[in-house]
This record gives structure tokens, sequence and C-alpha cells, in this order.
């Protein structure tokens, strides 16, 4: 092309015509380089000669289109997702509360379905897909806690100008959901502790000390030893393990305290068949107490609810109950929010002590109607 030198059509040895650009990376005599726009008949002339005319204009400024060409093919090779997220999880995921979930959140819904894909290939439209499908199987919570992921893993992406924009930046959640207000009643609470009392393993004593304490699942599922001073009656749960990473005390009543003694102790962990790993095999074990129990309809978090709205049955003031949940009081604003810094120790082991001895006397009102 005259008008274009350097642009022009080549002919393949199977007879395929295919739009060219040939420039030298240097001055006369450097090295020749060959940009391939694209197929004739799938490009028009007018599409290859504007093309071409954008080469040169890179040239001019220094850049080689063919080499920039070939390293944005290598990285769409190399960034496939089903790596990015490994990496993901070893240099954040791992360092998180929810490590276990999130992880098991990535590896089980994002792998499978872009896994082998590179993650510039992934567009808005992909993720839409994704979290649909999820919250069609009847589950939106999921899908939201899922689309939470997937926006920090691609937020981690940019961070590491692995891409410039995320997919997922302005995709919203598939559903709102409704906060969940279950309340156990006496009889309710009565037959679940007693049920797990006839589980297997460490499971009984995790459902009886969330009953007692209204901690987080997680919190008391993973309670080591070494948190415990049964001495004193207090577990010191460290800032690393709570939800708003703060140090939070919890007394254990007499209750409590006789859960834990009845655990053996095979190593770190409190609730462990082996000591050295913590329990997880909830699913099987709250299906197994749902069929004994006969109470349906609850989760394991109903028992924090439960237990708080418990000791307010027993006359624990509210800015006491929320410390004892180690929750940022909603009862207190303003000013006083901020100055507030008084902890309620005494006021807290009032409050377990209460709410323990009311769970007993539950306890002991059922062992005396069954007798």
């Amino acid at each position: 092309d005259s008008g274009c030198p350097g642009f022009g059509v080549k002919t393949t040895p199977k007879g395929r015509r295919v739009f060219i650009v040939l420039y030298r990376t240097g001055g006369a005599g450097s090295r020749l380089r060959k940009y391939t726009i694209g197929p004739h008949g799938r490009v028009t002339l007018h599409q290859a000669r504007a093309v071409a005319l954008k080469i040169f204009a890179a040239r001019t400024e220094g850049r080689d289109p063919a080499a920039e060409k070939q390293q944005a093919r290598r990285r769409l090779v190399a960034d496939r997702v089903e790596e990015l997220v490994e990496l993901f999880i070893a240099e954040h995921v791992s360092k998180t509360r929810s490590a276990r979930e999130i992880s098991r959140l990535l590896r089980r819904e994002v792998v499978p379905c872009w896994g082998m894909r590179s993650i510039h290939e992934i567009s808005k439209r992909h993720v839409i897909e994704l979290v649909t499908e999820v919250a069609a199987r009847g589950t939106p919570s999921a899908a939201n806690k899922l689309l939470k992921v997937v926006k920090t893993f691609f937020g981690w992406c940019v961070g590491r100008a692995i891409l410039d924009l995320s997919p997922a930046a302005q995709v919203r959640a598939p559903a709102r959901e409704r906060a969940r207000d279950r309340l156990l009643d006496d009889d309710e609470l009565v037959r679940i502790i007693r049920a797990a009392r006839q589980v297997d393993g460490p499971y009984a004593g995790i459902v009886e000390l969330l009953a007692l304490t209204g901690q987080r699942r997680e919190e008391v599922a993973q309670v080591t030893w070494d948190e415990l001073d049964l001495a004193s009656q207090s577990w010191t749960l460290p800032a690393s393990r709570t939800k708003n990473g703060k140090p939070h005390i919890v007394h254990l009543s007499k209750e409590a305290i006789a859960v834990l003694m009845r655990r053996p102790r095979l190593g770190k962990f409190v609730f462990s068949l082996s000591g050295t790993k913590a329990f997880q095999g909830f699913s099987a074990a709250k299906r197994e107490l749902d069929q004994l129990s006969q109470v349906t309809g609850w989760r394991l978090h109903d028992l924090r609810r439960t237990c708080v709205s418990g000791m307010a049955r027993v006359g624990v003031a509210p800015h006491v109950a929320d410390k004892v949940l180690n929750h940022q009081s909603g009862t207190i604003s303003g000013v006083a929010a901020v100055y507030q810094r008084h902890e309620f120790l005494v006021e807290r082991k009032d409050a377990l002590e209460r709410w323990g001895t009311h769970v007993a006397g539950l306890l002991k009102h059922a062992e005396r109607l069954v007798a």
C-alpha cells in the first residue's frame, strides 16, 4: 500500500489472505517485525488500514505493537482463574477469620465454573450468571455471600494490577435477605440440649456452650484450652478470633464449666475428635440433632439470639447483654457511645450466671416430668 508503507496482504501456503503490517523496531537495518491484523474477508480493507495507521502511530511513540500483542496473549494464558484463586486464598483469605468458609465458596462455586479460563475473559455478565444460578437453587443468602466473596477476589486482582477494573464492581446482590428473628422457646431449648447430649462426639458440648454463652459458632467450636481459665471461670477470646477484631472475655457459669469438664483433653482444641483439629462435621450432626429433638426450622446461630432474649427475661440490661455478645452497644449513641468504655465485667458475670441457672432449672424440670 503506497499510502501506508508496510501495510499489505500476505497469502499463506494454504491460500488464505491475511492483512499484515511490517515495521522495524529501530532504524535502518534493525529487526523487522510483523503484526498480523486479521484475515481478508473477516476484516475489511478500511478496518485493516485503520489498524495499520494506529500501529504506525504507536511506533512513533517508541512502542512495539507486535511485542505488546504477544505479551497480552501470554498474559491471557497465564492468568488462569484457578491459579489466581489459590494465590488469593494463600495471600489474603488464609489471614481472615472466615478463611474456611470463603475458601470453600471459591473452590465449590468459582473454580468449577471459571477455573480454566483467563481472568481477563470474565465479564460482568459471567458474574451475574454465576450468582443468579446459585440464587436459583433456593439459597439467596448463599448467592449474596458468594457475590461478596467474588467482589473481594476481583478487588484483590485489581490491587495486584492483574486487572484494571473489576467485572463484579457494579453487580447487585440477587436477593434481599430478611433478618432472622427465630427465637427458641423454653421447651424447644430443652429438647435441643437434651437431644444434643445423645449425639456422639464433641457436637453436644458445642451446642450447649452456644446456648449458655451466646457466643458465635466458630468462636465456640474452635476454642482452645489455653483460652480457658477454669479456676477463674473465664474464657478469653483473642482479637484474631472475634468478629470485631477486639479481645473478648466471656464469663463461664458453673453450667458452662460443667460442659467443659466433660471434654477429654486430647490436644489443643476443646471440641475435637483428635485434639489437633477443631470439629467440622456440623451438617451431619445438625441433621441428627433435628431428628432427635424434633425441633425444626432453626439454626445454631438462633441459640445466640435465644440467649440474649433469655438474659432480658431474667433481668439483664440491654447494654450488658450487648457486652456479653461482644456487640457494639445499640442502646448507647452519639458522644456517649464514644466515651462509654466500661466493660461491665461484674454485670456480665452476673448475667451469664443468671442465664445458666435459668437453663439448668428448665432442664431439671424437664427431667422431673420424664421421671
